[in-house]
């Protein structure tokens, strides 16, 4: 299911972006945030996670050089380290719905990325857009 939804997902934003012009927070997040939406803390953890991983950016970006690579690169580090110490933390709040496996580590990362891109707004709006979009071919491929 993973495969078939992150493949839809690379699809409709490929189709999104060259429509609209705007990202989904990059090509993987709708495939990723359409597996969890109907998990509500999840995609608000996620969302929060990555308006933190931006700020520390926009934090980071007074004293580092931080252009290009080298930012997309500290946003993927930042989504690593924050979404681990998650899951260290994860047992003293039980159960909140979180799914980090595989690629979960590093979509808010790839999200806070395209929010110092594009903004706030329409980077979510786009995720709004697209998600449900693969969710629903998901659904209609698969039979899930």
């Amino acid at each position: 299911m993973l495969t078939i939804t992150l493949g839809l997902g690379i699809f409709v934003s490929v189709v999104l972006h060259a429509l609209i012009g705007l990202s989904a927070g990059g090509f993987v997040t709708a495939g990723y945030i359409a597996l969890v939406l109907d998990q509500w803390p999840t995609l608000v953890v996620v969302i929060g996670l990555a308006l933190v991983i931006w700020a520390c950016l926009h934090f980071a970006a007074r004293w580092l050089f931080l252009f290009g690579p080298r930012r997309f690169g500290l946003a993927i580090l930042l989504s690593l380290v924050f979404s681990a110490g998650l899951e260290l933390i994860r047992p003293f709040f039980g159960p909140l719905g979180l799914e980090w496996r595989t690629i979960g580590y590093i979509v808010p990362g790839l999200i806070a990325n395209q929010i110092d891109r594009q903004g706030v707004v329409p980077t979510l709006v786009m995720i709004a857009i697209a998600a449900p979009i693969v969710r629903v071919l998901a659904m209609v491929i698969v039979r899930w």
